[in-house]
């Protein structure tokens, strides 16, 4: 049975707003704070959840090549699901690649409202 990777990426990206601190966006809070974000320090603030969020994203990418080199280096221990496992990592490797790329673009966006506001 092949996973969709689409709902791993969102229970991961739950789990890292889960693990951030009080210093930090709290995971109950951090889509509001999007919204209402008008000052420069709820920019950068933003601006570092997402980097956070996008380090974690590309760490879990680079543990599927990983593990996708482990199961190209030996197929025979894998047998018939080989071609599904290869299939499935490399869609998590893309989709990781993809949801820490949007990370990045939003990380640079709440940068660049920052650099626009006044405190």
């Amino acid at each position: 049975m092949l996973l969709n990777p689409k709902p791993l990426i969102f229970i991961t990206l739950c789990q890292l707003t889960a693990c951030t601190s009080d210093t930090v966006i709290k995971p109950q809070s951090w889509a509001q704070a999007v919204q209402t974000a008008e000052s420069r320090d709820a920019h950068l603030r933003l601006a570092n959840h997402y980097e956070d969020i996008a380090r974690t994203l590309e760490a879990d990418a680079q543990e599927e090549r990983e593990m996708l080199e482990q199961y190209l280096a030996k197929p025979w221990k894998y047998g018939k699901r080989i071609q599904d496992l290869k299939s499935q990592a490399e869609a998590m490797i893309r989709d990781l690649a993809k949801a820490a790329d949007e990370s990045r673009h939003l990380a640079d966006y709440h940068r660049q409202m920052a650099a626009e506001e006044r405190d």
